[in-house]
């Protein structure tokens, strides 16, 4: 096998050498050889980001491609009226951009994280020496857009309770666990936090969440969210993928 080519060398700032995700777990390094893999990931930056902390200088710059190896990271727009909106919750092994902005858009940790920032010249290195990583990351920035529409529509709706239902519903979908009774969502998120990923108030997320429980379409157990079988049924939504 030839030998890799080396990549433009990254910034060390804020790297962590222990414990690293590896790279073949995911989707977007598909295809590229395994040998070559693990020589990547030797020299590939890991930033470590701690649950809900200010995000590390290394995670901010414009004209990056930031891989989430762990944890999970929430992305937020600020709409034309100031408010800011929680758009998308990254996964482990998703991606998000900030190429051809300034700065990264305002994200936070819901978990302990792993981030691994790569800069332009470092995706150009890896699109030439591997021509699928290229593909791959159309795939996953595709992906992202999608979300994203859909998320559109849900923020759009009249009633906090409806786009508060369709967003639950949504990321069951996306991260729930399948259990006898139900759908749970594992994340430990304020009232204020649900209220930014439906553009609403916390008071009036907090009434919405009140009416869904009413209605038996939600169970609680302090911040631990349940969706009932039949209400997850009558929405038509998949069982998770990461049914148990």
């Amino acid at each position: 096998m030839a030998t890799l080519t080396p990549l433009p060398t990254l910034p060390p700032n804020g790297t962590i050498e222990a414990a690293r995700p590896a790279l073949s777990r995911l989707d977007l390094f598909d295809g590229i050889p395994r040998r070559d893999l693990d020589l990547l990931d030797a020299r590939l930056p890991l930033v470590r980001w701690p649950r809900e902390a200010d995000a590390p200088a290394t995670l901010t710059r414009g004209d990056h491609l930031y891989i989430v190896r762990q944890g999970r990271i929430a992305l937020s727009d600020v709409t034309l009226q100031g408010q800011e909106v929680t758009t998308t919750i990254v996964e482990p092994g998703a991606v998000y951009s900030s190429l051809g902005l300034e700065t990264a858009a305002p994200a936070v940790a819901l978990e302990a994280s792993a981030v691994t920032p790569l800069p332009v010249h470092a995706i150009e290195a890896l699109i030439t020496r591997y021509p699928r990583f290229g593909v791959n990351l159309a795939v996953a920035l595709t992906g992202r857009l999608a979300n994203l529409r859909q998320t559109v529509g849900i923020v759009s709706e009249m009633r906090v309770e409806d786009r508060l239902r369709r967003r639950l519903h949504q990321i069951a979908e996306q991260i729930g666990t399948a259990a006898p009774e139900g759908v749970r969502i594992g994340l430990d998120l304020t009232h204020a936090q649900w209220a930014s990923l439906i553009g609403a108030s916390r008071e009036a997320v907090t009434t919405a969440f009140g009416k869904l429980r009413s209605a038996g379409e939600v169970e609680m157990d302090g911040r631990a969210i349940t969706i009932p079988w039949a209400a997850m049924n009558a929405a038509g939504d998949p069982v998770p993928a990461l049914a148990s």
